[in-house]
């Protein structure tokens, strides 16, 4: 690890100021959306509320960037939750985020990270999902298996209306880098999920993928198809179409944990959201150390938790549920 992303991480578990959002308890969507619109009302040099759509249903879906610098002329990194909607410790590491990026963003390292690029962060991609307690939207489609890959076409693809909202996102944006969490299990994982094929970039991913498993004390980071293969995941489409970088981050064993162990998730996650956003910084300035993968997958499983079986389709694909998330 280099030396900088060290100093940040400890710097980060170190630091006294804690989070003003209560950790105690879940969120509900009425507590989100005012959450950020209270944010962006407080902190208008710093913070910027975007209404990106409603969903099938009629709910609001809403973001907020960050940056210390004009968001119109930085590159720009997506933090999104809530694909699937009954894995709230998903929705409250976004929310957690938020509050601990305006909370330090005076600190040196937070400093230089938000005048580099401006981060956006989407809570409830999947508020539909969310408010019925189903991993599905509200006509029973997965969001997490609605995006394009190959040999499915866009027009065959985005039948959810979250998903066609976020791909207006992706699309105007080209994010640099983005992290998609879920929870389900802990782990990290990076593209490809469709095809067992390592990715142009599979060296750099497994070195982004380590750092951020490390940084929460993780020991699952492996390429998404190799968990199990899975067809139109959102880090194969931002990955395919505009280079963006994407990880999927599982930041709990269990979709909801109980309350009392929230806090702990949440610090956790954001431990390695800010060690991934980091090293992408040390990546843009030439600084990261890129390690090379020679070992097989199945190395960077520990011996005692084997991967999970392999299903290749569920939620709008068909097919039976698997013990995991993404």
């Amino acid at each position: 690890m280099a030396k900088p992303l060290l100093g940040l991480l400890v710097w980060l578990f170190a630091t006294t100021q804690a989070l003003a959002l209560e950790f105690s308890h879940y969120h509900s969507q009425v507590d989100i959306d005012s959450y950020l619109l209270q944010m962006a009302r407080e902190r208008p040099e710093l913070v910027h509320f975007h209404h990106l759509g409603s969903s099938e249903q009629g709910r609001p879906i809403n973001y907020l960037v960050i940056s210390r610098g004009d968001p119109e002329n930085l590159p720009a990194i997506f933090l999104n939750g809530t694909h699937h909607g009954d894995e709230r410790a998903s929705t409250e590491t976004v929310l957690g985020l938020i509050d601990f990026l305006i909370l330090n963003h005076q600190s040196p390292q937070l400093k230089e990270l938000l005048s580099s690029y401006a981060i956006y962060l989407q809570p409830l991609v999947n508020p539909d999902g969310f408010a019925l307690g189903t991993r599905f939207d509200a006509r029973g489609f997965d969001p997490n298996r609605d995006y394009a890959f190959p040999g499915r076409s866009e027009e065959d693809s985005f039948k959810t209306k979250p998903i066609r909202l976020v791909k207006e996102l992706v699309s105007s944006m080209r994010f640099r880098a983005a992290l998609a969490f879920h929870s389900g299990m802990e782990g990290v994982l990076w593209a490809w999920a469709h095809t067992a094929d390592r990715a142009p970039d599979h060296d750099l991913y497994y070195t982004l993928a380590k750092l951020t498993a490390g940084a929460m004390a993780m020991p699952r980071y492996v390429q998404s198809y190799h968990d199990y293969p899975a067809l139109g995941e959102f880090i194969d489409f931002v990955y395919m179409n505009y280079g963006t970088l994407a990880l999927t981050v599982e930041v709990a064993n269990e979709p909801s944990p109980p309350a009392r162990e929230l806090a702990g998730v949440v610090r956790r996650a954001i431990g390695g959201s800010v060690a991934f956003m980091l090293a992408i910084l040390e990546l843009d300035r030439g600084q990261l150390r890129i390690e090379h993968q020679a070992t097989s997958a199945s190395t960077t499983w520990p011996a005692s938790i084997p991967p999970a079986k392999i299903a290749t389709t569920r939620g709008r694909q068909g097919g039976g549920a698997s013990p995991l998330s993404r």
